[in-house]
């Protein structure tokens, strides 16, 4: 199979690529954190995994036998319905070689006044295709069906066997599908389809998102003595904010770019709920590391003996920390390697584009290499999170070119890996 013929059939049956992606955003998948609308969409990809002739199977985690037992499994997810699918193409010799991966739920729609289109339009215009999971994840989940699809009707014929996973549970820190995906269906070689910008991520942080919280020991009628315990508390926890910054510097994965910087965060600061639970203070806090949990829960445990011996005196109850997400592993596999190498590759000469291979701040790679494999890695072209129409925003989009080029280097990487 030349990689120069399937880029010009995508080229010129491009459009059913888009219709694709956009029957996909008319599906709702959103993702409540305790619970999710993944079904529909994991019904609509199981039909057509088998509608491409490819052994199909539709399952939720909770099917994996021990998967509440898991080390990293967290309960209260009701993953009885959020299915995953994982379909088989068999090649010339039955042995699981390659999974391409994606993610099918999405955040929330949010305020629909905030969006110029119907959120869950699929809209097909101005160059872009619109929609809530445009750019996270759904485009991805189009490209790999829509190239099995084309090799499929080329007579294309893989070495080993390669597995599509669409799986559930990704956001808000959840990662149940794409651990329950890799337990049963291991494989050596593993893209995770969700990254941005056309980077490769050889390499995803530890860290999670936490919640602090203290109440005054007194009944008290004002927010004003819960307020003066913030800077006390933040003081005392720069400490800890320090050590994260400090250790990303000094890795050789992250010095020299944004994420030290960024490597502890307020992500909300409350004292007081406008009239309500006054005595109470409240904040969430994102950080990154590359420490163990073990180490990190160690550090978090006597921090909150600081701060329950500083906060006292002000009449002050410590209530301490508490995840608000999953616990990421710190994860990489080698920028140089032969996986990484031959993606780079694709991409050249399918795209005639030079990727940037990087490291990635919390992602599902958590999972993926440390109980996948360890030569996984991450590959995708959603907008950025803080770029207008990106990630998680009103408006969401992805640039139907980009989409174009992105499934063509994923074509190209299929036949180097597989042919």
């Amino acid at each position: 199979m030349e990689i120069k013929r399937i880029c010009s059939l995508i080229d010129e049956r491009k459009e059913e690529l888009f219709d694709l992606l956009s029957s996909f955003i008319k599906i709702n998948s959103e993702n409540f954190r305790d619970r999710g609308n993944e079904q529909a969409m994991a019904e609509q990809i199981y039909d057509i995994c088998r509608e491409l002739g490819m052994e199909s199977d539709l399952y939720s985690p909770l099917d994996i036998e021990g998967f509440e037992d898991h080390p990293d499994y967290i309960p209260n997810h009701h993953l009885e319905n959020r299915y995953n699918v994982t379909a088989r193409w068999k090649g010339k010799e039955d042995t699981d070689a390659l999974m391409l991966m994606g993610h099918t739920d999405t955040v929330e729609i949010g305020d629909a006044a905030n969006w110029n289109r119907e959120p869950l339009s699929g809209d097909i215009s101005e160059g872009k295709i619109w929609g809530r999971g445009a750019g996270d994840d759904k485009y991805a989940l189009a490209a790999a069906l829509f190239v099995i699809k084309l090799l499929k009707e080329e007579g294309f014929e893989p070495k080993a066997n390669l597995l599509f996973s669409a799986y559930s549970d990704e956001e808000h820190g959840g990662s149940h599908g794409a651990l329950a995906a890799v337990l049963k269906y291991p494989c050596k070689h593993i893209v995770n389809m969700d990254c941005k910008e056309g980077q490769i991520w050889h390499c995803g942080s530890g860290g999670q998102e936490i919640k602090y919280t203290y109440h005054t020991k007194e009944t008290v009628d004002s927010a004003k003595l819960t307020a003066r315990a913030i800077p006390v508390v933040m003081d005392i926890l720069e400490s800890f904010a320090e050590n994260r910054r400090k250790e990303l510097a000094e890795n050789r994965f992250y010095a020299g770019t944004c994420i030290p910087d960024t490597a502890f965060r307020y992500m909300g600061i409350m004292a007081g709920n406008k009239g309500n639970d006054l005595g109470v203070g409240e904040m969430h806090i994102t950080y990154y590391t590359d420490k163990s949990k073990d180490e990190i829960y160690a550090e978090l445990a006597a921090l909150e003996q600081v701060l329950t011996a500083r906060l006292a005196p002000m009449g002050i109850i410590s209530d301490g920390f508490e995840p608000d997400t999953r616990f990421f592993h710190y994860v990489f596999c080698e920028p140089d390697s032969e996986d990484i190498k031959l993606m780079l590759e694709a991409s050249r000469e399918a795209a005639g584009q030079e990727l940037l291979v990087c490291g990635s701040c919390l992602s599902d790679l958590s999972v993926i290499s440390k109980y996948g494999s360890n030569l996984a890695y991450g590959f995708g072209m959603g907008r950025d999170f803080d770029k207008e129409g990106g990630a998680h925003q009103p408006n969401e989009f992805i640039e139907c070119d980009k989409f174009v080029d992105y499934t063509k280097t994923i074509a190209a990487y299929v036949i180097k890996m597989l042919g």
